[in-house]
């Protein structure tokens, strides 16, 4: 029996599982658990303050020729409350808003900034268990991607009886104990949504 043959038959199936999982296998979008969440309000020109929920994290392609997010954005409920959160920007410092971004397999980190749709509604983050859900939209993809969900506890005293422009509520995630750490901080200095950061 010659062994040739079947070498190449052999070499044959690896070099197109090869291609095929290198070039034409597109593979979807995932992303980490984010490292931090924070809910907040900004103060800009609309009829009542936005409420804001920004987060950090690593969105990765699984294919080797990388995606292209459409757009992005959060799905929020607490109790019989939901709302969703697609007024979208991105950025380490200076915010962008939000229109399309391409993932390699290598992934991109970065602060993820989403406020609500509807902005003539006041959504006040009373104490309560949150569900967060991060959804995508990939371009020449039918139907959304849910990235992740997650449900956080605000605790009383937040907002409860003000909405302060110093006031947030931070989530950061503990490795050790494998739970979100909740903390209501007082800064300035925030930025505001997609606003010029040298008039925070």
């Amino acid at each position: 029996m010659e062994i040739s043959p079947v070498i190449s038959i052999v070499a044959l199936i690896v070099s197109l599982f090869t291609a095929w999982f290198t070039i034409l296998r597109r593979g979807s979008v995932r992303s980490t658990h984010p490292s931090f969440v924070a809910f907040r309000y900004d103060f800009v020109d609309k009829p009542v303050p936005q409420a804001k929920i920004f987060l950090r994290t690593l969105l990765f392609s699984t294919g080797k020729r990388g995606l292209v997010i459409e757009s992005l954005f959060l799905r929020v409920s607490e109790g019989t409350r939901s709302e969703e959160f697609s007024f979208w920007g991105y950025g380490d410092k200076d915010l962008v808003r939000g229109s399309g971004i391409f993932v390699p397999e290598s992934g991109v980190v970065t602060n993820h900034h989403f406020n609500p749709l509807h902005t003539e509604n006041l959504f006040r983050f009373s104490n309560g268990t949150y569900r967060l859900e991060l959804v995508a939209k990939l371009v020449a993809r039918k139907g959304l991607v849910s990235l992740w969900d997650i449900a956080l506890d605000i605790p009383a005293g937040a907002y409860d009886t003000s909405i302060a422009r110093e006031t947030a509520v931070f989530f950061n995630w503990s490795p050790e104990e494998q739970r979100y750490v909740g903390s209501i901080e007082k800064r300035s200095g925030f930025i505001n949504a997609f606003s010029d950061p040298t008039e925070s």
